[in-house]
């Protein structure tokens, strides 16, 4: 049915992701230490893949099947349990997850443009914009940001994102979690930022819809950077694709294209778009 890799760690890593595919497109399967985490995107009958998965953990690290309807928000361990305390580990952090939300708290898609800002945040200030558990938070602190503003119109997120740093014993000093709606907020008080993040949902209903929302954002960014400022603009939608938002953003700012960052290459068919601009 599936050809799963065996020989696993602690580290997240996506085994499957069949968003774009063709044959199973509404099936996603992730490694998270010793849970085996399967999303179904549709409804469709789950037990020739449950049971597939049953025996592929007899010789796998993996304890639990936790299984995440996604089409109606159900969670339930088909073996195990569910945690109530669990991380997913990813370059020797920790996020916090909770497998009963929509969106447990981590997307691995993003683990390289992650380490990408960690790269170059060393004294910069930083702007993280819908950052929901602030996972370029992190980074950015661990590459030696000298302040970081994280912005998400979601408390709960953002209550996370703070205990994430915390538990990865980094200093909150000169970090701010704010809740604030990004499209209707200033930061100039904050202004200017040598990094600005933009990572939006495409679409959630009634506070971001981002092939009309997007552009309200870019043309705010001339008002918070300066001549050196670096933009990561980042979409995950079939409906924008790579020229679209690099179009957008050379139109309606002052930023050029300088490069892309690729998700991880499990990622197959990935819609994501993570592109790095300067002034």
């Amino acid at each position: 049915m599936l050809s799963l890799p065996i020989n696993l760690n602690k580290e997240f890593k996506r085994l499957y992701h069949g968003r774009g595919e063709k044959k199973y497109k509404f099936l996603t399967i992730d490694s998270i230490d010793e849970v085996l985490f399967v999303q179904f995107y549709e409804k469709v009958d789950e037990k020739p893949f449950l049971e597939f998965l049953k025996d592929y953990i007899k010789n796998s690290r993996h304890k639990h099947i936790i299984v995440k309807r996604r089409y109606s928000n159900e969670t339930y361990a088909f073996i195990g349990e569910i945690p109530q305390k669990y991380y997913a580990i990813e370059n020797g952090f920790k996020f916090i997850l909770n497998f009963y939300n929509q969106n447990i708290g981590y997307f691995g898609d993003m683990k390289n443009t992650r380490k990408y800002i960690e790269k170059f945040s060393k004294d910069k200030k930083v702007l993280n914009l819908f950052a929901y558990t602030c996972g370029f938070s992190m980074y950015a602190r661990r590459g030696g940001a000298s302040e970081i503003i994280n912005v998400d119109m979601n408390k709960n997120v953002l209550i996370t994102g703070q205990k994430n740093h915390q538990i990865n014993n980094l200093n909150l000093k000169n970090i701010r979690f704010l809740r604030r709606d990004v499209l209707k907020s200033n930061f100039k008080k904050f202004a200017p930022f040598d990094v600005i993040i933009i990572d939006p949902p495409s679409f959630q209903k009634g506070s971001f819809i981002a092939s009309k929302d997007y552009k309200k954002i870019i043309k705010s960014l001339k008002d918070i950077s300066h001549k050196n400022t670096t933009l990561i603009a980042c979409v995950n939608s079939p409906k924008i694709n790579k020229e679209d938002l690099i179009n957008l953003v050379e139109k309606e700012s002052n930023f050029k294209y300088k490069e892309e960052v690729k998700p991880p290459k499990e990622y197959t068919n990935s819609t994501l778009k993570s592109l790095v601009f300067s002034v």
